[in-house]
């Protein structure tokens, strides 16, 4: 018996992690100067109201004592661990519990525990996390710890968002560019490179931009039909569903999973977000 651990940013779906028995850590939230733990003290809806209502979230890596804790609870039951963690290119948590594992290393010399930074972000991390935990389910841990490092950088992300508004607050982008861009309609395209968020084109209008992420998917059809993909939305069922559709005209997954993005990606970009993940490689 083993057990795998993730964080928020993985943007899982509640049913998928109970029916994974997954330990789930929470990223944090600064609204008006006040912390909140993502999925516990505060959801993501309410994050995205927020935003709409003016304010500007902040975000937080996971605390130390709290992936301690975690670790320990698991360490003195002598239950071997596998951390899939949201990207270190976006987040200090990757290192935060990589210092955590190795001063634990020192008092359980001989338990067994690995963490892995999954280089992904969002619906890529859940789309991680949900393929390792299905191959976990008849695998022993040393052939899943292999198995889960085989995957990192083999799934693409690609990310736009309703306006540069929320990029401009968080000093994303300048507000010239954001003001021109809003005025012309003109959205970036976005993906993870290397663990990190990067733009890859600008295209005008709604429509066109969802049409070109179905291109985008379309180019790895031989990869993506049968599969699992994961559609991530900043509160935004309606888009979400019709970017699905558009999806299964052109390729045929055995599976769609559409779910809320959380706050380690949502704060920066707000509602309105659009995010699809698969494998690439």
């Amino acid at each position: 018996m083993f057990k795998l651990i993730t964080d928020t940013g993985a943007d899982l779906t509640q049913e998928q992690v109970i029916e994974y028995g997954l330990d789930v850590l929470p990223l944090g939230v600064i609204i008006d100067n006040e912390e909140f733990l993502d999925g516990e003290t505060i959801q993501s809806k309410d994050v995205y109201q927020a935003m709409r209502d003016g304010k500007t979230p902040k975000t937080f890596q996971i605390e130390a004592s709290r992936i301690e804790q975690c670790f320990r609870q698991h360490l003195e039951a002598n239950v071997p661990f596998l951390y899939l963690v949201f990207s270190g290119e976006l987040s200090g948590t990757y290192q935060t519990a990589v210092m955590v594992g190795n001063m634990l290393k020192e008092e359980y010399p001989d338990r067994v525990f690995d963490i892995i930074d999954t280089r992904a972000a969002s619906v890529g991390q859940g789309l991680f996390v949900k393929t390792v935990a299905t191959y976990s389910q008849d695998h022993t841990y040393e052939e899943t710890v292999a198995y889960a490092a085989s995957l990192v950088g083999k799934i693409r992300h690609l990310f736009t968002v309703e306006s540069l508004e929320y990029l401009m607050r968080g000093g994303r982008v300048s507000k010239a560019s954001a003001f021109i861009g809003d005025l012309l309609t003109i959205l970036p395209l976005l993906t993870v490179e290397d663990g990190k968020l990067v733009p890859i084109e600008k295209i005008r209008g709604h429509k066109k931009v969802m049409r070109r992420m179905v291109d985008w998917v379309v180019e790895s059809k031989s990869l993506v039909e049968n599969g699992h993909l994961f559609v991530g939305h900043g509160d935004d069922v309606p888009k979400a569903e019709q970017f699905e559709q558009l999806l299964r005209e052109q390729v045929q997954p055995a599976q769609i999973t559409k779910t809320l993005v959380g706050s380690a990606i949502g704060a920066h970009t707000g509602p309105g977000l659009l995010v699809i993940a698969y494998f690439e490689a």
